[in-house]
């Protein structure tokens, strides 16, 4: 390439770091006039600059130094300072840049890793431990195993008793085929019977191998998923023979917590239907119930609202010549997509059959740049004089509780998705309201002083409780991130999601809220996985490597019959997309971390053991690889997603 940047931290400052930016010319041509546009993460200062101008929106950064053009085989040098914590991970640097000329041409320039000034390089030990014997995540309350195996040919049948649980058959054997390409003939041998048990709760099976074959007993759908998820990582494969050998068992099993979830953002970063599906598929075979799906933000909206069209043909699109900044990734070109509400019924249809709820978000009234921007007309407050600056570096990223506009907003949006999801509920964020919104709005101001007001935070409570109370009339239960209850104006309906803290999750449970737990300093995917610079990831929570992940212990601190507890309705992990850019990422990051969470989701406390884990681990790898999955292999430090351990199924879809 033409042109390269190199970043370094030259200072490690009481509060932040200084940087030096070099750009370099690498070729034989001057360049005048120029701009340097780059995807950085944490705000700049202006004032910190030792030359030239800087605008910021978001992470998209734009240099100029119109007074020095950039010449051949020369190098233009740019000192500035952040006011957060210094950086430890590479990736903490420029993401991607570009450079464009008064004559609109733009140039490709390549970016060398960060260089770091303080970087612990210490990655953890993952103990080297025997396979275990069998490699079911999670481990099941009650397991015997029995001398002998049950052989599954081409002639193995599943057969149902009540055909309301059909569908989890169907996964079943969609499931084999797929791993396996083994497909049953048309007739042959009843040999996998899934048993209606009506005395068996919701969520538990049982599930039996002996001479006579496999038998699975339930009481609902989930059910018959979880046992027929076990039954998968039971069965060993020979190729040759073309033949499943499932170990002689009996296996008694049902959930700790009632919520089990996976929050992916598709927002920040856009999964096609295809993917998405495919980690719904994945989800199942661990026992999650449900899938919270992070559809809008500043930096996209991904539902189709059919009476607001331009929601998505302005706010699904980012880039150079896109209403929207590109952000992130991709920068030089036009980044996006959404999901037609078609496409939503599908993944719901195909998460349903998988026993997993899917619950939407849309993010209000912080995070909400992405519809501002495609709606001023409705949303934009012409009066409003605010100063702010959101924590992901926007100052126009939230919605105005007094204008009217908004209402009708989520009027609109709030009656089209409740009757796109079928859930009961509907998560509406409520996260990271900026520190002076409506502060300067004569609107809002007069709004506070008719209701005797005297907080921004009793202003969003304000308009929170309308979302409440226009989705109670929808019949759906309003969920939201810890700051919903903020200004003591939502009901005791709403679910908080506590991701600050288990401490904030405990406050919030003693108000008289049901929770859900999701502290990001344990369950945050996005967190780098080791103590190691190279390792892809954030850390301002925390690094979460495996081990943290497993030892996570919901409330731990509080006595086993603390009446606190009864508020807790599960836990979730979350994915957040701002450095998620592709598949091979996107599974390096979830797995095996997720396995970890699921397993104490699923299992009981006096059970958990990390070694035991690792054993069992240790023997599931090779189903992940059989999936398809690019995770990181906990005991060879993988550091890159690309080159994260992957084999692709060979079977070539053989039948017999």
């Amino acid at each position: 390439m033409d042109f390269r940047i190199d970043l370094a931290v030259i200072e490690i400052l009481p509060k932040g770091s200084r940087f030096g930016l070099t750009l370099h010319n690498l070729s034989e041509k001057s360049v005048a006039n120029w701009q340097l546009n780059f995807a950085f993460d944490r705000h700049i200062e202006q004032a910190s600059l030792s030359h030239g101008t800087l605008t910021q929106v978001g992470s998209l950064c734009t240099l100029s130094i119109n007074s020095t053009p950039l010449y051949a085989n020369n190098h233009c040098y740019v000192e500035f300072a952040i006011a957060t914590s210094p950086f430890k991970l590479l990736s903490d640097g420029i993401k991607e840049a570009y450079l464009t000329t008064d004559s609109g041409t733009q140039c490709t320039v390549s970016v060398s890793p960060i260089v770091l000034k303080e970087a612990i390089d210490q990655p953890s030990e993952v103990p080297s431990v025997k396979t275990a014997r069998h490699k079911l995540i999670p481990e099941p309350m009650s397991a015997n195993f029995n001398s002998g195996v049950y052989e599954l040919t081409r002639y193995s049948q599943i057969t149902v008793d009540n055909t309301e649980f059909q569908s989890a058959a169907n996964w079943l054997a969609e499931e084999i085929t797929r791993l396996f390409s083994i497909e049953s003939k048309s007739i042959g041998q009843q040999d996998i019977h899934f048993r209606h048990s009506p005395v068996l709760d919701t969520e538990e099976y049982k599930l039996i191998v002996n001479d006579n074959g496999v038998v699975i007993e339930s009481t609902s759908q989930s059910g018959f998923i979880y046992g027929a998820a076990t039954l998968i990582q039971l069965m060993d494969f020979d190729a040759a023979r073309h033949t499943l050998y499932i170990p002689f068992c009996q296996i008694h099993d049902k959930p700790r917590f009632a919520y089990r979830g996976m929050m992916i953002d598709s927002a920040r970063s856009f999964q096609s239907v295809e993917d998405i599906k495919r980690l719904i598929n994945l989800f199942a075979h661990y026992k999650l119930n449900t899938f919270h799906w992070h559809l809008t933000d500043d930096e996209g909206w991904r539902v189709e609202i059919k009476a607001l069209p331009e929601l998505t043909e302005i706010g699904a699109w980012r880039g150079p010549n896109e209403t929207l900044e590109a952000q992130f990734h991709h920068i030089n070109q036009r980044y996006g997509g959404f999901y037609s509400q078609e496409d939503i019924k599908d993944v719901i249809a195909f998460a349903a059959q998988r026993g997993i709820q899917v619950i939407p978000e849309i993010d209000i009234p912080g995070h909400c740049r992405a519809a501002i921007k495609s709606l001023p007309h409705m949303l934009v407050d012409p009066d409003d004089r605010s100063i702010y600056r959101s924590v992901q570096h926007y100052n126009d990223n939230t919605l105005s509780p007094g204008i009217d506009g908004t209402y009708r907003f989520l009027d609109i949006v709030l009656e089209e998705t409740s009757e796109l999801f079928p859930a009961p509920y509907v998560h509406i964020g409520a996260d990271e309201v900026p520190v002076g919104v409506w502060e300067k709005s004569p609107s809002c101001q007069a709004l506070m002083e008719t209701h005797g007001y005297s907080s921004s935070k009793e202003l969003q409570g304000h308009l929170l409780r309308y979302a409440e109370d226009k989705l109670k009339s929808l019949g759906k239960r309003m969920l939201g991130w810890e700051e919903a209850h903020f200004g003591h104006k939502v009901s005791k309906d709403t679910v908080i999601y506590s991701w600050l803290s288990e401490e904030a999750a405990i406050n919030c449970a003693k108000l008289g809220y049901d929770v859900v737990l999701q502290p990001g300093q344990t369950t945050y995917l996005d967190m780098a996985q080791d103590h190691c610079p190279t390792e892809p990831g954030v850390d301002w929570a925390n690094v979460i490597t495996l081990e943290q992940a497993y030892l996570y212990e919901p409330l731990s601190e509080l006595s086993s019959n603390d009446p606190i507890k009864k508020r807790i309705l599960g836990m979730q992990a979350a994915l957040w997309t701002e450095i998620v850019s592709h598949q091979q990422r996107l599974d390096y990051m979830i797995f095996p971390r997720l396995l970890a969470l699921a397993e104490t989701a699923w299992g009981l406390e006096s059970r958990k053991n990390y070694s035991a884990f690792l054993a069992r681990l240790k023997a599931h790898l090779s189903l992940l690889q059989r999936q398809g999955v690019h995770y990181r292999d906990p005991w060879t430090h993988t550091e890159e997603p690309e080159n994260a351990h992957h084999q692709t199924n060979n079977n070539n879809n053989d039948k017999i």
